[in-house]
C-alpha cells in the first residue's frame, strides 16, 4: 500500500470519529469539498473505507441555517482502514518512545512555542473579524 496523504489520513480519521458523510468530513476537516470527494474515492480504491450513496435528501443545520440537500456519500472504515489508523499510532508513539529525554524536552518546548504562536494569531484574526462586525 502507497503512504497516505496527509489529507487522506485526515479524512480517514475524521470517518473513524464519526464524521461519515462528505459534508461533515469537510466540516470538520475544513479541507475543500472536491478533496474529501477525491479522497474518499482513493481510499475507497485502496480498500481503507467503503463508500454508499444513500437516495434522498437531508435535512440539518449549518451555521446556524436550515438547509435540505442530497444525501451526501456515506463513508465507513473497513477493517484495513482500522489496521491503518492503528498502525499510524503506533508509529507516532514509537517515534516518542525512541526519542531521548532532551530530545523530548526540546520537543515539548518546540510544541509550546507553535501553540503561544497558534494562540496569538488566533487572538489577532479575532480582534479583526470583531472590528469587521
Amino acid at each position: 500500500m502507497t503512504e497516505l496523504r496527509d489529507i487522506d489520513q485526515a479524512v480517514l480519521h475524521a470517518i473513524q470519529e464519526g464524521h461519515n458523510d462528505t459534508q461533515k468530513i469537510t466540516q470538520e476537516t475544513t479541507l475543500e469539498n472536491h478533496h474529501v470527494r477525491y479522497s474518499l474515492k482513493k481510499l475507497e480504491t485502496q480498500g481503507l473505507i467503503h463508500l454508499e450513496k444513500p437516495d434522498g435528501m437531508t435535512e440539518r443545520i449549518i451555521n446556524g441555517q436550515k438547509r435540505v440537500f442530497q444525501t451526501p456519500l456515506q463513508a465507513q472504515t473497513t477493517e484495513k482502514g482500522l489496521q491503518t489508523l492503528s498502525k499510524e499510532d503506533r508509529e507516532d508513539l514509537e517515534a516518542y518512545q525512541n526519542m531521548t529525554h532532551k530530545e523530548l524536552i526540546q520537543k515539548v518546548h518546540q510544541l509550546e512555542a507553535e501553540i503561544e504562536t497558534l494562540q496569538a494569531s488566533v487572538e489577532a484574526f479575532r480582534r479583526q473579524v470583531q472590528k469587521h462586525l
